[in-house]
């Protein structure tokens, strides 16, 4: 009897240095394994958050390895005080069920409801266990030695028992929710795995923690079993169904998030359910706040009806234009397809958006050169034409009679019809640069010194009080302010002074004022001025520089009084300029 005795005491010795030595085996693979899965996508958030969960169990049986390799009461209680923030791991599991099954609570908003929930709790748990005995404490056991105890009768104890158990079996029944409920394939088997290996982890704590202990059997926790378990299925997971790994299933969120264009998820009746960040920066409406909004809200609501009608009865759609209201007008091109359940029913309609403002002012710029290619054509021909008789007739006239008193002048009037003709045909190479190059951010004080630099200005002051802005619009505008600046010196008798502000209106739009004291600009001629052809030199300079303007959407107009001198307007939109430097600030 004495001898069977000692066997099984050498037994129970071996078992007990296994079971010891088992939680640094425990640590190194699950330290090892949270790294391997991180390194897999370290952007995913479900990856970060199986380290994280990693770590803590690593750090928990490092503390529980130290406990049982103690000797002393002191050492027992040091480590058992430093081990005491174990319940995080309970509350890190949970936490990566839900981001692993994509429950709701898993979303980003939701962060809030996980820290009061989930691991407010657990720290005040660790924090009376580091700062009282009312959890665990130490106690000695012949034959084993000093071990730490359950207080079993307080309440402390049994709030932590309550809180462990009812988060990891929350945490088993979310797993095993979302593995019935998913389709058959890879990530069914996938959740299979995980909902194993969660109840694994569950029994072998049931085990050491409650069941043991209640037989006064004092073992290191056997719920490192169950960790190194439900590690060795997460292996298999990785290498068999590509758990973790970038994936097409894995990457969509990422894909979603990142993608330049928009995307908008709604329900068959226009309710968004999802959208990604893109579509809230081209409606201008925080991404947190579309969903449950409805689709035609933010897209007209006749142009939406139209792309809805069209997915439902073909499928799908392409390239559908539509303007976006709002403060600032943004055209965007909308193409979207029908969503399916799996019993081929219509349950939703994915959109995709793109901001198409920038292809639409070249459209624009294009459409102008194109509507007026042929009148300028027609009017230079015509000018240049009736400028060539004139001049073939003074040259006539020279010809016949050299020495004829009247000869100077009939060469003077020459060369100025030739000066004439080369301006009409100047102009006719700058108006062939309209809508070449897309429209860029200028400075507009830039833009004024520029043309101010070109000009013979002689006795007149120029004063510019403008603001620090930037304005969207055609490389060539530097033209539309040297020509209104070149026709108040031309035209404006008595002219001393020209004065350039900005003021901003209520609406948001700009107006950049140009004003003169010369002898300004009558009623009658107050739009006819801005048509090709009329005026008292080429004719073309106000038309050019409306043209060029209209490309970004700024009118033009004159607001002047007659006899107290003239004023040009430039009416930039709210979409056309922006303080100096919130480009960079944007960046």
């Amino acid at each position: 009897m004495a001898a069977r005795g000692r066997a099984g005491s050498a037994i129970a010795m071996v078992v007990f240095t296994f079971l010891v030595i088992f939680c640094l085996v425990s640590a190194l693979i699950t330290y090892g394994l949270g790294v391997f899965v991180f390194a897999k996508n370290p952007s995913s958030t479900v990856n970060r958050l199986f380290l994280a969960t990693m770590l803590a169990a690593t750090y928990w049986a490092l503390g529980e390895f130290f406990i049982w390799q103690a000797t002393g009461y002191d050492e027992v209680w040091f480590w058992l005080k430093a081990s005491a923030f174990w319940p995080l791991v309970a509350a890190l599991t949970a936490h990566f069920i839900l981001a692993f099954t994509g429950h709701p609570l898993a979303k980003e908003k939701k962060t809030w409801h996980l820290l009061i929930a989930l691991y407010l709790p657990a720290l005040l748990i660790a924090l009376v266990e580091i700062l009282t005995g009312q959890i665990y404490t130490v106690g000695y056991e012949p034959g084993t030695g000093y071990v730490y105890l359950p207080v079993s009768a307080s309440p402390a104890y049994q709030i932590e028992a309550i809180y462990v158990t009812l988060v990891m079996v929350t945490a088993a029944y979310i797993s095993i929710t979302a593995w019935r409920r998913a389709q058959p394939g890879k990530i069914r088997r996938q959740n299979r795995l995980v909902g194993i290996g969660i109840a694994t982890v569950i029994g072998f704590g049931f085990l050491s923690g409650i069941l043991l202990p209640a037989y006064r059997i004092y073992t290191p926790n056997l719920v490192f079993i169950g960790i190194v378990i439900f590690s060795l299925l997460i292996v298999y997971a990785v290498h068999k169904y590509g758990l973790f790994v970038l994936s097409p299933e894995t990457a969509v969120p990422d894909i979603i998030r990142t993608m330049p264009d928009g995307l908008v998820l709604a329900d068959m009746d226009g309710r968004i359910i999802t959208t990604n960040r893109a579509a809230a920066e081209i409606f201008g409406i925080a991404e947190s706040d579309l969903p449950g909004r409805s689709v035609g809200t933010l897209i007209p609501e006749t142009a939406y009806a139209s792309i809805r009608a069209t997915i439902t009865e073909q499928g799908r759609l392409s390239d559908r234009e539509a303007l976006l209201e709002g403060k600032e007008e943004t055209y965007v091109s909308i193409a979207g397809s029908l969503v399916k359940d799996p019993d081929a029913e219509p349950v939703g309609i994915v959109l995709i958006i793109r901001d198409i403002t920038g292809r639409k002012a070249s459209e624009r710029a294009l459409r102008i050169a194109g509507e007026k290619i042929s009148l300028l054509t027609r009017l230079t021909r015509h000018d240049i034409g009736n400028l060539l008789t004139a001049l073939s007739w003074y040259l006539t006239l020279l010809q016949e009679d050299r020495a004829s008193p009247a000869g100077d002048a009939y060469l003077s009037s020459s060369i100025d019809l030739v000066g004439k003709i080369t301006r009409h045909l100047q102009f006719s190479r700058d108006y062939q640069e309209i809508g070449l190059h897309q429209p860029i951010w200028q400075p507009l004080e830039s833009l004024i010194t520029q043309a101010v630099d070109d000009l013979p200005l002689d006795s007149v002051s120029i004063t510019s009080r403008v603001m620090p802005v930037e304005i969207y619009t055609d490389p060539l505008s530097v033209k539309v302010i040297y020509n209104l600046l070149e026709n108040a010196l031309r035209h404006g008798d008595g002219l001393t002074e020209i004065r350039i502000a900005t003021e901003e209106e209520r609406d948001g739009s700009l107006i950049v004022a140009f004003e003169d004291n010369g002898a300004g600009i009558g009623d009658a001629e107050k739009e006819k001025i801005f048509r090709y052809g009329y005026g008292k030199n080429t004719g073309l300079g106000l038309a050019f520089s409306r043209d060029i303007l209209s490309i970004t959407g700024i009118g033009i107009a004159e607001t002047g009084t007659a006899g107290r001198g003239a004023r040009f307007e430039l009416q930039v939109p709210s979409r056309a300029w922006r303080p100096l430097g919130e480009a960079d600030k944007g960046a």
